[in-house]
């Protein structure tokens, strides 16, 4: 059944979205001046990180969200979203913070 087809598609790839989040949360989590905002409890990864990152992360061609206030960041996973992506996020943020 068709119903039944695109729902377990949308379960794996809702699945591997979180799983991703979490792997970077954790990244994130392991760096000097990160701090996560709120428990990752979805897709979604909140951290503080100072403003001069943000920037930088912005100038290296990252898109993220900074509409959570100042030093606010939020990156997004998707059903997509690599290991390697997230490592290389992980290593510029790294690089970042000097």
């Amino acid at each position: 059944d068709m119903v039944v087809l695109l729902c377990h598609l949308y379960d794996t790839n809702a699945e591997h979205a979180n799983a991703m989040a979490r792997y970077l949360s954790e990244g994130l989590q392991a760096l000097p001046g990160v701090s996560l905002m709120f428990p990752t409890q979805a897709n979604s990864v909140f951290v503080e990180l100072p403003p001069h990152a943000i920037e930088a992360l912005k100038a290296k061609g990252w898109t993220f969200y900074t509409f959570i206030g100042a030093g606010g960041a939020r990156f997004v996973c998707a059903w997509n979203t690599t290991v390697e992506l997230l490592d290389q996020l992980l290593a510029d943020v790294k690089e970042v913070l000097g």
